[in-house]
């Protein structure tokens, strides 16, 4: 339905009477129009740096700092400030001359005019002001529907020229730019060494009562400070008008390099590579963190606020920050970046994590996002390459700009952690290079201490779970001296102990608690859904109960359910790597062998003290029939494993198994004699490559080569049998159990050569 238009009824007004009883145009007072249910808001007709509406907050975040709907990480590690993480090299930013950026006449005069209608909101109340209806085209001046405050968009000159002194301290040197509250002044700060500093509009009023409450309203902007965000240094009025003034930041905003790059594309879109797009948002989420904890939300994250700076970032343009504890603070935002529930439930740390989601999109993609179908969406991976190509990074993207902010990672250290991770992965693959790094949620590879545990049992050719990284215990729980302290020895026992110290209260029931007994009751053979349940009741978005059940019911071979499950931990945790391992044995184990290789593929790539999954990668390649593909696999596992040894007996015996040729038998003798062995396990794999030899030469399949010998042996069948009985007699004389003797000697006798007397 749409809204009852009545013309102003005033002499020379063209004005209609909004829905409160006044003019829009000359601001008159008549009767109150009964308006029928106003239409959905329309979607900004706009590019990179339009404004979404801005909205009152609604919901208030108790407390001094900004909190979301669901609580955040359990803790963070280390924010990664370098321009590049140390793991990419981005080119640096060019400062240049702070007296170049200065608008020549002629770009003034071309910026001079009306002012685009998505960028016309109220300055008193932020509501969408002079906008163009199906009814009647928008106005430049008028009166808010709203608060009826007065507003005029027209562009006029700057009001400041250069040799203006204002408060007595900025010398103006010219325009940089014309931005939503007018025109944004280089200046000299003649009270501090002749510095460069901003000073931009704070209010557009003539009400000096609403200029100096706005310039006292700001204040607190003044105290924030840190090295990535544009350092506030004070506000001043003059003349009528209120000025914020700031730090000078030269370099190129990343907005500015979309645009640069679409421009030497021939005026098509030309997005930043992706690692250099991850690159510039890790350098700047330390920035964000700062303004969360100090209380406040950034609310505008977009390209256009983002600058480059030589080899470094800075969070620009600090005119949507606001106190968290503030209800009544007005939002604004873009359209295409603002997350969709802010207009009705305010924003939220989680609404800043979705707009980093969104920046991010939008430099690395090439999608319509300000209007229609990716308004609050994205490309699916079908109709995105990048997304094929790095399904983490399709499935980071996911989780920051989830509809439910619930949903979302919960605070800017947990997008840090989870983004560089995405990263290393981007890196390690592109450059076929291991990028190992430790993990605050998970353990490493267990497989050393199964093999620790199991030593001569442990098969590396046989699959396991229990080599899956496991949770680490976070240090801030209560109960986390005790977790940390308790012995890996026997599941049956820990679970004892635990139930013991918990009924004795010398520990409390906490979640680090009941995860730790859950894996335990994996480790036993039983089911952990009940305690799992308890952990999920407690809190439905905590993962790592997923990941358990995931891991039980890998335990049970049920692949379907632990795929589902782990996918959806992945999805969570993004840039974890345990979740893919888990999902590539869930592969494996539903011979699903293109996937699970695909998996293992990418762990053992980013992080090669993950040997389970180098081993992963040469049963699911020898399942695939790619012996070659094994062998390869078995020799990455590095040198200083514990399994290293028994990996290249693998490689070894791959070779040998379906060999063809007499080379592939000589590379396996030389894998096994290069290896520091005991003498029965180097007879062993000798007599192993000797039997495979004599299947050979009795297929007729070789062809002969006096040249060739296999460990001192010549290619012929009697040599090789004789080489063969050695073997075995030697086996048979050092075995353990008479019944291993004799069947080592009946073997002997049956392959020796025939005599002839």
């Amino acid at each position: 339905m749409t809204s009852i238009v009545t013309p102003c009824n005033r002499p020379n007004c063209s004005g209609h009477i909004a829905p409160d009883g006044y003019c829009d145009t000359c601001g008159a007072k008549f009767a109150a129009v009964v308006a029928a249910p106003s239409a959905p808001r329309a979607s900004a007709r706009a590019t990179i740096g339009a404004p979404v509406a801005p909205s009152r907050r609604v919901s208030t975040p108790t407390g001094s700092a900004p909190t979301s709907r669901r609580t955040s990480s359990r803790r963070t590690a280390a924010s990664r400030a370098q321009l590049g993480a140390g793991l990419i090299d981005v080119a640096p930013t060019p400062i240049g001359d702070p007296l170049s950026a200065i608008m020549s006449d002629e770009k003034i005069a071309a910026v001079i005019g009306a002012k685009p209608e998505e960028e016309r909101f109220c300055t008193s109340c932020g509501r969408p002001v002079g906008r163009a209806t199906a009814d009647r085209a928008g106005r430049i001046k008028g009166f808010c529907g709203n608060c009826r405050a007065p507003f005029d968009f027209t562009t006029n000159m700057p009001s400041l020229v250069k040799g203006d002194l204002v408060g007595n301290q900025y010398e103006i040197m010219g325009c940089l730019a014309h931005g939503g509250l007018g025109w944004i002044y280089l200046a000299r700060d003649t009270a501090v060494s002749n510095r460069w500093v901003v000073l931009k509009g704070l209010l557009s009023s003539g009400d000096p009562d609403a200029i100096a409450a706005a310039v006292a309203e700001r204040q607190f902007l003044a105290r924030v400070e840190h090295g990535s965000i544009v350092r506030i240094y004070n506000f001043v009025t003059w003349r009528g008008a209120g000025y914020i003034v700031m730090e000078y930041v030269g370099g190129e905003s990343l907005n500015s390099k979309l645009k640069k790059r679409r421009q030497d594309n021939g005026g098509l879109p030309n997005p930043l590579p992706v690692a250099d797009a991850i690159a510039y948002m890790l350098a700047m989420l330390p920035a964000l963190a700062h303004l969360h904890r100090s209380g406040m939300l950034y609310n505008d994250l977009k390209p256009a606020n983002i600058m480059a700076v030589g080899d470094d970032v800075k969070l620009i343009d600090l005119g949507a920050v606001i106190r968290a504890d503030d209800p009544d603070a007005i939002v604004f935002g873009t359209e295409g970046f603002q997350a969709p529930e802010v207009a009705s439930d305010g924003p939220s740390v989680a609404s800043d994590v979705y707009t980093v989601g969104r920046t991010l999109a939008v430099m690395m993609l090439n999608f319509v996002f300000h209007e229609g179908r990716y308004l609050y969406d994205l490309p699916e991976p079908a109709d995105e390459p990048l997304f094929q190509k790095w399904e983490s990074l399709y499935r980071f993207l996911l989780k920051t700009t989830a509809r439910d902010p619930a949903e979302r990672l919960q605070s800017a250290d947990e997008v840090t952690q989870q983004l560089y991770g995405v990263l290393r992965e981007i890196v390690a693959t592109t450059e076929k290079r291991s990028y190992a790094a430790a993990s605050v949620h998970f353990s490493g590879d267990q497989l050393p201490n199964l093999f620790a545990d199991l030593g001569d049992k442990l098969d590396v050719t046989a699959a396991t779970w229990h080599a899956l990284p496991t949770l680490v215990v976070d240090a801030t729980d209560t109960a986390a001296p005790y977790l940390m302290n308790l012995p890996r020895i026997d599941p049956t026992a820990d679970i004892r102990a635990i139930d013991d110290a918990v009924q004795s209260e010398r520990v409390q029931e906490t979640v680090e608690v009941r995860l730790r007994k859950a894996r335990s009751l994996i480790d036993a053979g039983t089911d952990p859904q009940p305690i799992l349940d308890l952990v999920a009741a407690d809190d439905p978005w905590d993962w790592r109960a997923t990941w358990l059940r995931a891991v039980w019911a890998l335990s049970q071979s049920d692949y379907a359910t632990a795929a589902q499950l782990f996918s959806g931990v992945w999805t969570d945790q993004p840039g974890e790597l345990a979740p893919k391992l888990g999902l590539a044995l869930a592969a494996e184990g539903a011979a699903e062998y293109d996937r699970a290789a695909q998996l293992f593929e990418l762990v053992c790539t980013v992080d090669d003290g993950y040997v389970s999954a180098i081993l992963g990668l040469a049963r699911v390649r020898a399942a695939l029939g790619d012996r070659a593909g094994s062998v390869a696999a078995f020799e990455r596992v590095p040198t200083s494993s514990a399994v290293y040894i028994d990996a290249q007996l693998a490689a070894a015996r791959a070779r040998v198994n379906g060999s063809t040729t007499p080379h592939e038998l000589v590379a396996a003798a030389a894998t096994v004699d290069r290896l520091l062995l005991d003498a029965d396990t180097r007879a062993m794999a000798h007599a192993e490559i000797l039997e495979a030899a004599l299947t050979g030469i009795g297929a007729s399949t070789w062809p002969d080569d006096p040249n060739i010998e296999l460990l001192g042996t010549a290619l012929d069948e009697r040599s090789v049998r004789r080489a063969l009985e050695s073997r075995y007699r030697d086996l048979g004389s050092a075995a353990r159990s008479p019944a291993e003797r004799l069947r080592l000697i009946d073997r002997a006798n049956a392959v020796r050569p025939v005599t002839v007397f």
